[in-house]
């Protein structure tokens, strides 16, 4: 008898711990969002209408609208960092380039990690890679240009002496241009 109510109880209950699988179109900005994760800081894809902060299979190119059609399949268990869906590409239903002239805002912060690394280990821990003079690498995701005229303000933050608010323009390729800083 017992072993019948065990049976009922662990077959009744388990279909609450199944993942579920669905598929449908998300919309996908033309900028990453600036994320601080777990352990961490990083920029993940900003999905208005979605949790998708990662899409296996998508290829994300800056500058773009897209519409997909997606994968999504509700975890049995969320995760530790509170991630409850996984998203997979199906089809790119619709991609379409932004206007120069738009401006989206970006964080920015040297730090990748909440606790200082020793100085030898400091360029690991900056999201920040410099090009030359006037281009930066943010996160390994995206260039940086930075106009003459806001270097003395984009300084510190590369430098990891604080941070702000970037307000940008899309460029071709991975390219933004800075245009204005909110500290």
């Amino acid at each position: 008898m017992r072993l019948l109510v065990f049976t009922i109880l662990f077959f009744g209950t388990s279909n609450g711990f199944a993942q579920t699988v669905v598929s449908k179109v998300i919309h996908v900005d033309p900028q990453m969002s600036y994320q601080n994760y777990e352990h961490f800081k990083r920029l993940t894809l900003s999905s208005p209408d979605s949790e998708a902060e990662f899409i296996d299979g998508f290829d994300f190119e800056w500058g773009y609208d897209y519409t997909l059609k997606v994968k999504e399949t509700r975890l049995a268990f969320d995760l530790s960092d509170g991630t409850r869906f996984e998203y997979a590409l199906m089809e790119i239903v619709g991609k379409e380039a932004v206007a120069d002239s738009v401006p989206f805002r970006l964080y920015l912060d040297a730090h990748v990690y909440y606790a200082s690394l020793d100085e030898g280990l400091a360029e690991e821990g900056s999201s920040f890679k410099k090009l030359n003079d006037s281009t930066f690498t943010y996160f390994d995701e995206v260039e940086i240009q930075v106009p003459s005229a806001l270097k003395n303000q984009f300084e510190p933050i590369f430098l990891g002496k604080t941070t702000g608010l970037g307000v940008f323009k899309h460029l071709e390729g991975n390219s933004i241009r800075l245009t204005r800083i909110r500290n």
